[in-house]
């Protein structure tokens, strides 16, 4: 085999994880994974991959605008999430439930008013693109009997 044919071979490999991935996210766009999860689905699906190649296809997928990273103060890895082109995501807050990773977009008017009222009464420009609300949603909340703020 010429390098030529090598170095499209390996060009091959590359973007057949970059496009396993990319799907992957589209198909799960209400929740946030992390590398380890993506490399251990990825596996189960037979293919041969490292983990610092999930992370170097997740960094090119966030820097293209396909995915962003979020950091949980409760997770020690990054989570992603997909952003697909029905959601807003720069201009809204995201609830994440810890139970199931389910991620929903909070597109609700009052977004405006908070943003206000931290901006004037705390001097506080809130980033909705990073930020994140971490509980329970109600199908998990109902599971764990948890009704209160912890």
């Amino acid at each position: 085999m010429s390098l030529k044919e090598r170095k499209k071979t390996v060009k091959d490999y590359r973007s057949q994880y970059k496009s396993w991935i990319r799907d992957f996210f589209s198909k799960h766009e209400d929740e946030m994974i992390c590398a380890s999860d993506i490399l251990e689905r990825m596996r189960s699906d037979g293919l041969t991959i490292n983990q610092a190649t999930v992370y170097r296809n997740l960094d090119r997928l966030e820097e293209a605008g396909t995915i962003r990273g979020h950091r949980l103060c409760d997770k020690g890895e990054k989570y992603y999430q997909y952003l697909s082109a029905g959601h807003d995501c720069p201009h809204h807050l995201h609830l994440y439930c810890k139970s199931c990773g389910r991620v929903i977009h909070l597109d609700c008017a009052f977004m405006k008013n908070i943003q206000s009222h931290l901006q004037k009464d705390h001097g506080f420009l809130l980033d909705c693109g990073y930020s994140v609300l971490v509980g329970l949603c109600d199908e998990c909340r109902k599971k764990e009997g948890e009704n209160t703020c912890q």
